[in-house]
């Protein structure tokens, strides 16, 4: 009987990732860090693994019920692998509480798991850039947020027209359901998520849904068309919002002016973020091609994560940026640079005399900080560099008998089509040169 072999498809929602793709990921992974380290924000990291109590403590139910890849260990404690960061940054923070200069500004880019149907711009396993701040209760801080937020998409060469910030507050939709819908608890629960799926769904179901969660009145749907249709100029007009929250979004925006990003981000009631946690300000950025209409990433402040673990709050603010939904934004607007093999020189081996003379040459490259690919057998000249083509290779050092002897190389140039014969200290400097 034939043995049955593995199959070699991942487990499905996830990715492989080969050089080339290596290559692309750790592109993002730099540019993001660049902009966050610009701003000081440290970098960290966590277990993938958390109690599960963590997570039923403030994430939202769709994710603990349905999403959350779970298990009992061999322990006997309910664990998860973590399909978020923020519950874990924030016990991180709650641990040191007291030794932590304020305020705290940390960022990580952990890789995520979640059970869910895999789709455009989502997957089962994904990173996500984390940044958030601790200990400034004050719109500044937001602010800050929003600004790195852009200057992430400014960094990989987004325009300003090729995403939105929009921008709500969480009061504003609880003093709404409360004052204005005079919703109970769980009503307002059940219209919140209803609000957050309202661009998924169609009018009629949207419809169909809110008369079903409040059929005491029949104007809801009515109502909450207009609360979602406010701007910052009327907002005082929608009922049940108190002062002290408009008065915040008018102070935010009067910032967003001062600091130039009032072009690009909008006020709108209908952001709706799934997490339990938010408190504050809370924030999404679309991208607004045709091709690619969807949100990008988002997030808000959050004022009770740090409460779970200490009798002492912390206000915190931050968001979480996947690296598919970036990597779909950067393809839709032909962003992405090419991320070939060029920098690397290439040394093929002519016979095995010169092996050792190569791989002098080959260290004598790598001391100046450029990469080198020294063949180990000696092989035909066309089919050495046939290799070289196929990987991506600009450079080709060609090192035979009479330029060992003379400490001279042939320099190829793959893109040029060109080639010189050059001392070594100059063919290095030439390369160098060429790189920077």
């Amino acid at each position: 009987m034939k043995e049955q072999k593995l199959t070699t498809a991942n487990y499905k929602g996830t990715r492989d990732f080969f050089p080339e793709d290596m290559r692309l990921r750790n592109y993002l992974f730099s540019v993001m860090k660049q902009v966050a380290v610009s701003y000081g924000y440290e970098e960290y990291d966590g277990p993938m693994i958390e109690s599960l109590d963590l997570y039923r403590a403030k994430t939202g139910e769709e994710i603990v019920g349905k999403q959350i890849y779970n298990f009992i260990d061999k322990g006997g404690r309910e664990v998860a692998i973590r399909p978020e960061m923020t519950p874990t940054v924030a016990r991180m923070v709650a641990s040191k509480l007291r030794d932590l200069p304020r305020p705290i500004r940390w960022f990580s880019i952990p890789n995520l798991w979640r059970y869910e149907q895999p789709g455009h711009g989502r997957l089962r396993e994904h990173w996500q850039l984390n940044v958030d701040m601790f200990g400034v209760n004050h719109f500044r801080a937001e602010l800050e947020i929003f600004s790195l937020a852009c200057d992430i998409l400014f960094a990989f060469g987004a325009s300003r027209n090729s995403f939105r910030v929009k921008v709500s507050h969480r009061s504003l939709l609880d003093e709404f359901f409360k004052s204005g819908l005079k919703l109970k608890p769980e009503q307002g629960q059940e219209v919140s998520k209803i609000l957050d799926k309202k661009n998924k769904i169609t009018g009629d179901e949207y419809v169909a849904l809110v008369s079903k969660t409040i059929p005491e009145d029949a104007t809801a749907v009515s109502k909450i068309d207009q609360f979602l249709a406010a701007t910052v100029e009327n907002i005082q007009t929608i009922p049940g919002l108190t002062g002290e929250t408009i008065q915040k979004i008018n102070d935010l925006f009067s910032g967003l002016k001062d600091l130039g990003l009032s072009d690009i981000v909008d006020f709108d009631p209908s952001v709706v973020r799934g997490f339990d946690y938010y408190t504050g300000f809370i924030f999404e950025i679309f991208d607004t091609s045709p091709k690619n209409k969807r949100s990008l990433y988002g997030g808000g402040r959050y004022d009770n994560l740090i409460g779970l673990f200490s009798n002492e709050e912390l206000s915190g603010i931050g968001f979480g940026l996947g690296d598919v939904t970036l990597q779909n934004f950067l393809e839709t607007h032909g962003l992405l640079p090419n991320l070939s093999n060029a920098n690397t020189v290439y040394i093929p081996l002519l016979d095995d005399t010169s092996f050792f003379a190569a791989q002098t040459l080959a260290k004598q490259f790598r001391a100046a900080s450029v990469a080198v690919d020294l063949s180990l057998q000696s092989q035909k000249m066309g089919k050495q560099l046939s290799y070289a083509e196929k990987k991506g290779y600009r450079w080709i050092l060609i090192l035979g008998e009479e330029e060992t002897k003379n400490q001279t190389v042939t320099l190829k140039d793959m893109v040029h089509r060109s080639q010189e014969e050059l001392k070594w200290d100059d063919a290095l400097q030439k390369v160098r040169t060429e790189l920077s």
